[in-house]
């Protein structure tokens, strides 16, 4: 059996091997003793264990006498807009985001539609392994609530806050890959109501993925090659869970997901007055967000890997916009969470008012070459001396230890840390060429003993 990964990122495992439906249910049971009545809002991906998953965790939360607002398959960001739709003390989302179709997983979202902080995670997690809780009696068992508009609420509240005008009157031609996940559900009723030509691949939400959910390159060729025909303006891809967007331009070409985060940000810090213009990003971000933000006059802030720590920073900071380069746009006047259906938007609203073609737009932006690798371990106790080689293999760097080991170099940099939602070290590597690159990630990995 794998070890189940339980961290503040939420819960993850195999179906049939570490992760089965008393792990949801004692979640459901800790997180409803920490809050209370409620109600808390529960949706997921549409991964085939979804339904299993979520009458467990329903099951443990009304035990405790927590309400229970349940929405369905929707987008992870759905589930953080309806939190503050409905005033809820909480949300849960079932889904194991870009991991493999045997996956799944439990997230867990304080009052604000953000992911728990640190504190809030400890006192759940206290709970969770006290095995305190106090059951209630029949008639003081929690009640269950289906709401079936949540994704159309959602979308309205997106076309609320951001003029969709410029993008109707472009006549612009749209492929999107959801990849049968949770973004199928959504994106037509998007997409229409934004007056585009629309193609969508992988569209019913049937949580069969046609390829590994994780949107890198080497998992789109379906994608690419439709692209290449050049009858449309620009793809989209999601994640399983609709939280993550990585952009492809009109010939096909994949641009990376943090250009992806950079063509978002570059449109919105672009309508921003306000002379104090704040993005907060996490330390693996590529520096091209940095050249962004100078480009506007703003100012970037790096954070530890995890959205609920972008998220903070974003509202400790004031920050108008930020993201993680995974291809998670985060909007603040929107939601406290990554959202691809606002990075559709907010993309072809580039599009359409910029009136280039993606290729033209990006071209203008500095090419750094990114790479992202990983190296298993053996045991916990490993990441430290891996670390600490890291240190060895740059002495001259400067480093920075907020989380893992940053090394800045004078044309680029290494970032080497624990995953938080896998047992595996990850290593970020960027430079000016692919050469220099794998010359800094050979140096990582001949050091690392």
């Amino acid at each position: 059996m794998n070890s189940l990964i339980h961290s503040i990122s939420g819960t993850r495992g195999i179906i049939g091997d570490n992760l089965h439906p008393n792990i949801a249910l004692n979640i459901g049971i800790a997180f409803g003793t920490t809050l209370g009545k409620g109600p808390v809002i529960i949706g997921g991906d549409t991964r085939t264990s979804h339904t299993m998953l979520k009458n467990a965790v329903i099951a443990g939360l009304t035990a405790v006498g927590t309400d229970v607002i349940d929405i369905g398959k929707v987008p992870t960001p759905t589930v953080q807009q309806a939190i503050k739709r409905h005033h809820a003390k909480g949300g849960i989302v079932v889904t194991a985001s870009h991991n493999p179709v045997i996956w799944n997983g439990i997230k867990l979202m304080n009052e604000t539609g953000s992911f728990l902080t640190e504190s809030q995670f400890e006192a759940f997690n206290s709970i969770l392994n006290s095995n305190h809780a106090q059951l209630k009696p029949w008639d003081q068992i929690g009640q269950v609530t289906v709401v079936e508009d949540a994704i159309e609420y959602h979308i309205d509240l997106i076309l609320s806050k951001i003029d969709a005008q410029s993008i109707r009157q472009a006549n612009l031609k749209v492929l999107v890959d959801p990849n049968n996940g949770a973004g199928a559900m959504a994106n037509q009723l998007l997409l229409d109501k934004l007056n585009v030509q629309y193609t969508i691949l992988n569209a019913a939400p049937t949580g069969h993925f046609a390829h590994d959910p994780e949107p890198l390159k080497q998992n789109l060729s379906e994608i690419i090659s439709t692209l290449n025909t050049g009858n449309f303006d620009i793809g989209f891809v999601q994640d399983a869970d609709a939280d993550r967007l990585v952009i492809l331009d009109e010939t096909g070409r994949f641009i990376g997901e943090d250009y992806s985060l950079a063509f978002c940000i570059d449109y919105i810090l672009s309508e921003i007055n306000d002379r104090d213009k704040k993005v907060v990003v996490n330390l693996s971000t590529s520096g091209v967000i940095d050249w962004i933000a100078q480009k506007h006059g703003a100012k970037v802030t790096q954070t530890k890997i995890g959205e609920a720590n972008v998220t903070e920073g974003i509202k400790q900071l004031g920050a108008q916009v930020g993201g993680e380069g995974n291809g998670g746009i985060i909007y603040p006047a929107i939601g406290w969470g990554r959202d691809s259906l606002v990075g559709i938007v907010i993309a072809l609203k580039h599009l359409a008012e910029k009136k280039q073609k993606v290729s033209q737009i990006v071209a203008n932006y500095p090419q750094f070459i990114m790479l992202r690798e990983k190296q298993a371990l053996q045991k916990r106790d490993d990441v430290a001396p891996f670390l600490q080689k890291v240190k060895s293999a740059f002495p001259n760097a400067s480093f920075n230890t907020l989380d893992g080991v940053k090394a800045t170099l004078s044309d680029g940099w290494v970032h080497v840390r624990p995953s938080n939602t896998e047992p595996i070290v990850r290593i970020f590597i960027e430079a000016p060429t692919y050469e220099r690159a794998k010359e800094y990630l050979s140096m990582v990995m001949t050091d690392k003993g």
